[in-house]
Parts: C-alpha cells; structure tokens; sequence
C-alpha cells in the first residue's frame, strides 16, 4: 500500500471512529489490537491487514470500502464517489448531471487529442 493511501485510509478511519463517539481505546480494544497500532493506522504510518480493517469496519459499523473513499484516484473509486453523490438526488437532476458529465468527457478527451 502506498503512503498516500495509507494516510488517507487512517484518516478515514479516524473521522469514522470519532463520529460513532468511540476513543482510540475502546475501538482497539474491540477489533483485539493495542491503542498504539490503532494510533499508527489512522496517522498512515502503519498499513493494517485485510483482516484487521474489516473488523475495524465491522466494530465503526461501516461497510469496508466506506474506509477506502478518497483513498485511490482510479477510475472505479472515482465512479464510486460519484455514484454515492447522486444517490440523494431525483431521477431528472440524475440524468442532467449524467448529460453534463458525457458533454464534458467527450471534450475533455477531445483536447487531449488535439
């Protein structure tokens, strides 16, 4: 795991954890890992296990690729991000921005041909 994702991978997990209201302390102590791994982890110095972050998941009561948001640029996170912005919006406002998107792909990736 690269750096960059590791820090933002910890800090993910860190704003989930203090949004359920639970310490370092008490997290740790649920997924079954001392306070000062789970310190490493949400400042990106340490890389945890898959097995590691899903029971951080599980304890935060997160789905495990909630911890991943923002953390990778490729296209699938990217679609994902959007996906989860539009799921608040109506069909019509849906399909606008879905209109916008294709109108600014389609010249965006025409410039980089020009």
């Amino acid at each position: 795991m690269s750096k960059d994702i590791a820090v933002r991978l910890g800090r993910n997990i860190a704003e989930a954890r203090k949004a359920s209201g639970r310490t370092q302390a008490e997290v740790a102590e649920k997924v079954g890992i001392d306070t000062v791994s789970l310190s490493r982890i949400e400042r990106g110095t340490v890389s945890p296990s898959i097995t590691t972050l899903d029971r951080i998941a599980d304890v935060l009561g997160e789905p495990l690729g909630r911890l991943f948001d923002g953390a990778s640029s490729g296209t699938a996170a990217l679609a994902d991000d959007i996906a989860a912005l539009l799921e608040s919006l109506s069909v019509n406002d849906r399909m606008f921005l879905m209109e916008q998107i294709q109108v600014w792909a389609r010249k965006l990736s025409k410039k980089k041909v020009d």
